[in-house]
């Protein structure tokens, strides 16, 4: 699949080498390739206030001379957050993979298997370049550039065929335990030992749930709610 590479030039955002023309736009001045006019606009909006903040400096100038390290600019770093953004949505919206090359720090960012859902995941900030002093550090970032939503899995692959895997061990390791330990409550007590062990499990419902979204530990927690419930079913037969 051709990878589309999007980036500001000049003042024009360049989607694939073409610049990007005006909503209902196709002739010379540009083309829109089909994309809904709010995400036109927003792309063009992108690259003309990126052409009014200079790049970093692709090389630090020698350590003797040296001013200190100043604190990043809120602009720039609001300029390449924006861009990612927008990028993960042309990816949605085109259904192909994207190359986004950053205005401000140059770094490009490969968008892989994005998935076209109603809301594009946020995409991780981009390494900074060495600050001014030279020493390679990397300067203060925003909590809202630290923190990564989960949601930003979702620009990789699903992994369905070790996920599923691991649903079915942790279901069947599940029913065993529950229907060993609830069993015998079950005989001696009947539905009153169907209630006690249906209160036990409702109890784990809300922590299991909270996690649903957690890479790797949803699969655990799918697998914990499909043997729990087997396990009722089996422990009901029983009971009635």
């Amino acid at each position: 699949m051709k990878v589309v590479e999007v980036r500001a030039e000049r003042g024009r955002a360049m989607v694939a080498g073409v610049p990007l023309g005006e909503s209902g736009d196709t002739g010379a001045g540009g083309r829109t390739w089909g994309l809904p006019p709010d995400l036109v606009d927003a792309l063009r909006e992108w690259a003309r206030v990126a052409a009014s903040v200079p790049a970093l400096p692709a090389a630090a100038p020698p350590a003797a001379v040296l001013p200190a390290a100043a604190p990043p600019d809120p602009a720039t770093e609001t300029i390449s957050r924006r861009g990612r953004r927008l990028a993960a949505r042309l990816s949605v919206e085109l259904d192909a993979p994207v190359d986004y090359c950053d205005p401000v720090t140059g770094h490009r960012v490969a968008l892989r298997a994005v998935t076209r859902t109603p809301h594009p995941p946020p995409v991780p900030p981009l390494p900074v370049r060495a600050n001014e002093n030279g020493n390679g550090a990397t300067p203060h970032l925003p909590p809202e550039a630290q923190e990564l939503d989960a949601a930003t899995a979702a620009a990789e692959p699903t992994p369905w065929g070790v996920g599923l895997l691991l649903v079915a061990l942790v279901a069947g390791v599940v029913l065993l335990a529950n229907l060993a330990l609830a069993a015998p409550l079950v005989t001696g007590l009947g539905v009153i030992g169907l209630a006690v062990d249906a209160a036990v499990v409702a109890g784990l419902v809300p922590a299991l749930w909270l996690n649903r979204h957690v890479p790797t530990w949803r699969w655990a927690v799918y697998g914990t709610l499909v043997g729990t419930g087997l396990a009722l079913v089996f422990l009901a037969v029983a009971a009635f």
